[in-house]
Parts: C-alpha cells; structure tokens; sequence
C-alpha cells in the first residue's frame, strides 16, 4: 500500500489541475433513455461514466465540464462548454469521456453534488483514476464510485457522495444541545425543528454557507465529500482541512457509475 503521504500528494496534483476547469456550461443538453454518448472512438477499457437514474419519477439533469488542457482524445477537447446531460426516470447513459479527460460531472443541473474525475493515470504504477465528491456548490442525493466495486487503492471504501443528504444529517442532528441546532437553523441552511426529538426536515449547501454550517456538514453529520474546503473554492480552517485530507479517492479501473436517486 502507497503511504499517505504519496497519496495526499497525488491528490494535491489533482485538485490542482482540476481547479483549472472552465466554470461555465453551454445551455443545450443531451436528452438520454439507455443510450450512448461521448466519444466516438471508444475502446474497452477508456474511460467511461455510467450515469444511473434509479427514480421511478424524476428527470436528471448534470453539468458537463472539461479541463482547458484536455487532449483532443478527450470528450469536448479541451472545450469547456459541454453539453447538459438528462436522464429520464430509470435510465441510464454511457458516457465516454475519452482518454485524458479530466472534468467535472455536477448534479442537479450543476447545483448538486460535484464529482471531480482525472483519467490520466496512464504511467506504469500510477493511480488509473482520482475522483472526489464536492459539496461546495451544493448537495444532493447522489453517488459515485468504481463500476465493479472495488475498494480504493489504500482499502477504504470506494463509493463517494450521498444516497440520502438529509438521513445522513438528521443522524447526527440529535448529538447537538439546542442553542446549537437553533444556531443552524437561523442560518437558513437547515430546516426543522429542536430538541431531543427535534427532527430536520431539508438540509442545503452553497458557497456563501458559513463556518458553523460548513462544520455541521463536514465534521459532525461526517458528509462523505468535500463540504468545504475543496478544490475549487475551499477556505481551510485546521478541522475542515483535516477532514477534506480524507476525500480524494483512487481506483484501479477507468469505469466509474453515478447514481442519482
């Protein structure tokens, strides 16, 4: 097993190329049922996305990004004005991503969960891919993690994201006293009641959440993703940045699924 250290720098090299994607999206999308897309010269074993609806009833939408520096092999070639991407209730779409892309895929039509992914580890050793799960921008019930199920380079768990944000916070809600949740409750972010039986009934990130909300996500509820700091906009305080250190995972395989539920 690598040590962390390796690790943690690998990661840093990742996060930053990553912070060099293009922001902005173009306004077409890609409709999908069960369909193919991307790249057209796709061979088994390039970099591939499943994108899996499993609601019965509701439209996905993600935001496509691309890395400026991506190859021409790579999906949109360095472009990063890539079509939307829909899936219907239950379908899912294939997406080829092209060798060398490094992206981003954000749900919620880019106000969900972002999921960050580098497919350059091609040199004989290396990690074949990097991804993390980024809260900054928002969050939502969504997950990514390695098509066959297969553990993370170190042993961890592989799979990144959420299948239920607000489970997951209500966990933790009844471990504060009620100065606390009320605190959290002021700031709009969290929605519900107080007390022993207090109950949250929405929970909500964006990139103007302050610390306590930031703590609460990342530290407390422990979000399996960056809440903040991450790569694009993290403001690192000594507990945040302890806990981000923990979000960059690496797979030895080039196919990795979303699930929006």
């Amino acid at each position: 097993m690598r040590s962390f250290t390796i690790f943690a720098a690998l990661a840093t090299f990742f996060f930053a190329i990553m912070a060099q994607a293009v922001q902005g999206g173009s306004n077409s999308t890609l409709s999908v049922s069960n369909s193919t897309q991307g790249v057209s010269n796709y061979s088994p074993g390039d970099p591939l996305v499943n994108v899996v609806n499993t609601s019965p009833t509701k439209t996905h939408v993600y935001k496509l990004e691309g890395n400026a520096d991506n190859p021409p092999s790579a999906y949109g070639a360095g472009s990063g004005s890539l079509p939307m991407v829909t899936v219907l209730p239950g379908q899912t779409v294939h997406f080829q991503l092209g060798k060398g892309f490094i992206g981003a895929i954000t749900a919620l039509s880019g106000a969900g969960t972002r999921f960050e992914v580098n497919f350059r580890g091609d040199s004989p050793g290396d990690y074949k891919t990097w991804y993390n799960s980024d809260m900054e921008f928002g969050m939502s019930d969504t997950t990514m993690g390695p098509a066959n199920g297969d553990k993370q380079i170190n042993g961890l768990d592989s799979l990144a994201g959420e299948q239920d944000c607000l489970a997951k916070a209500n966990s933790a809600w009844a471990s504060l006293d009620e100065a606390a949740q009320q605190q959290l409750l002021d700031t709009g972010y969290l929605e519900g009641s107080v007390g022993t039986n207090g109950v949250l009934t929405a929970v909500h990130m964006d990139k103007q959440a302050g610390d306590s909300v930031v703590e609460f996500f990342q530290n407390i509820a422990e979000m399996n993703a960056y809440v903040n700091p991450g790569s694009v906009l993290g403001k690192p305080t000594s507990r945040t940045a302890a806990a981000a250190n923990l979000f960059s995972w690496s797979v030895e395989t080039k196919e990795l699924t979303i699930t929006g539920y």
